[in-house]
């Protein structure tokens, strides 16, 4: 099952100042890392959404990116810039 530390290492290798959306983002990662079956069940352990585990934790990812500012997330255009 994917975890935050080889999302971190698949984000290490985005060039410093590109900006992606969040579905650029899911599809960098779906297609640089086999996820398993399990990453593919539905997150529902805080909330009710459509989104799978391995794109959940995309999203913490990103957060704790977006916190340490490392990251800069666009509400507007639904991207962040790295």
């Amino acid at each position: 099952m994917i975890q935050a530390q080889d999302i971190k290492a698949i984000f290490a290798q985005i060039p410093a100042g590109t900006t992606l959306t969040v579905q650029q983002i899911q599809d960098l990662v779906k297609n640089s890392y086999p996820l398993s079956p399990a990453d593919w069940e539905p997150y529902t352990e805080t909330r009710n959404t459509s989104y799978t585990k391995w794109q959940h934790q995309v999203q913490s990812v990103l957060a704790e990116l977006k916190r340490n500012g490392i990251a800069a997330h666009n509400v507007a255009t639904h991207s962040y810039t790295f």
